[in-house]
């Protein structure tokens, strides 16, 4: 189609219509074909000049600059010995057919800079200069090869559990009584992994061990050290420290009963047949493993990581970020509520050892940043939060 007479005033005559790309183009190519030298091009119907690019004689780009229909810059970047070096995306003052970077819509975000290397990340500024997203320096919550549970914190612990529990290395009770007695206490759904875990534990040479009656422990996070694979308790469990469960070699801890601790991070076999009060943090770890509550379950910050959690009675978090599929497969997503409150909020709650680690002064604009977990823990390094909790540290203001 011959363009000539709709071509805008803003159109050179030298420009030549380009049908392909809807485009009025302007610049010399070489022998093969190449673009080389200064190119432009106007884009139909207005006509307005929406790229402006630099090669080489070889038809290697040396630098281009792309622009709104208004005639704001709308992505720029130069190029050294074919590869790019710089991609830089702006925001228009006024609608545009331009594109600004795909899966980011904060109205914040002004201008988005390319990050060299993969995968694709982008440095992002408000209109201002401000940087919104800064490279996180992020600094340790613990010292390396900390011993999170020394012989001395271990005995008491060991021997509160054996000397209420019955042992099945030590001979206190076999097949029978595992039928008769331990077996019906096991919800029904859940005696096959039950059986599985228990067969598994003895084959590998742990330790089964029952417990009638409730039982209150200072800690709960040696299992592997004690060589237990399966704790059953017949009764009530408290721990006025943490309960840790690890997926190494398979952990199973059933309860009867109520279960509450000032922290619970799981990532092992958790089953609780009345309540789970954790008055700190509930975490979970990885998905090798699920709980089950059947009562209520209440804490006061909840992330399940990519762990899985069945919860069938009320559930009460005062806090709780990450995906509501690993919480009752979606059943329950008014549980989280990083839609509706800030991370502001939570923040300011936090103890300041996680202050310092997460670095968050030095990254002001997470405090204006909705509460999903992707945020929240690109800050705090979630293996060293389980080792800081582990060793009894604060995690909220005292």
């Amino acid at each position: 189609m011959d363009k000539d007479n709709e071509r805008p005033a803003t159109v050179p005559k030298e420009a030549v219509w380009n049908a392909s790309q809807n485009e009025w183009e302007l610049g010399e190519k070489n022998e093969q074909g190449q673009y080389i030298g200064e190119w432009k091009w106007w884009l139909a119907p207005n006509g307005y000049l929406c790229c402006h690019t630099f090669f080489d004689d070889h038809g290697n780009i040396l630098s281009f600059k792309r622009f709104h229909p208004n005639g704001e810059i709308s992505r720029y970047g130069t190029y050294e010995n074919g590869q790019q070096i710089e991609d830089v995306y702006l925001k228009s003052s006024e609608p545009t057919t331009e594109v600004f970077v795909y899966g980011n819509t904060d109205d914040k975000v002004f201008k988005a800079v390319k990050r060299p290397g993969v995968p694709v990340s982008f440095d992002y500024f408000d209109k201002d200069g401000n940087h919104l997203n800064p490279t996180i320096e992020k600094k340790s919550l613990v010292d390396d090869h900390v011993t999170i549970a020394t012989e001395e914190e271990i005995a008491p612990i060991k021997e509160a559990i054996y000397k209420q529990g019955r042992s099945h290395q030590k001979k206190e009770f076999g097949q029978e009584f595992y039928l008769e007695v331990i077996l019906p206490k096991i919800r029904e759904q859940d005696q096959r992994m039950f059986d599985h875990i228990a067969g598994d534990t003895v084959t590998n040479q742990r330790d089964f061990v029952y417990v009638e009656g409730d039982l209150h422990l200072s800690n709960l996070h040696c299992l592997a050290q004690m060589k237990i694979g399966v704790l059953v308790i017949n009764g009530n469990l408290t721990v006025d420290k943490t309960l840790y469960l690890t997926d190494d070699l398979m952990e199973l801890l059933v309860v009867t009963g109520n279960v509450t601790a000032k922290n619970v991070l799981i990532s092992g076999f958790l089953f609780v047949y009345k309540d789970l009060t954790v008055k700190n943090c509930l975490l979970g770890d990885y998905n090798h493993g699920s709980a089950v509550i059947e009562g209520n379950l209440t804490a006061k910050f909840f992330h399940p990581e990519e762990y899985f959690f069945e919860a069938n009675g009320n559930i009460n978090f005062t806090y709780a970020f990450g995906n509501p599929w690993r919480l009752n497969q979606n059943a329950n997503p008014e549980a989280f509520n990083w839609n509706e409150r800030k991370l502001s909020e939570f923040i300011v709650l936090l103890h300041e050892n996680i202050h310092e680690a997460a670095s968050f002064e030095e990254n002001p604009s997470l405090l204006d940043t909705e509460c999903r977990e992707e945020y929240l823990f690109e800050y705090i390094d979630g293996y060293e939060l389980i080792t800081y909790l582990l060793l009894d540290k604060p995690f909220f203001k005292e």
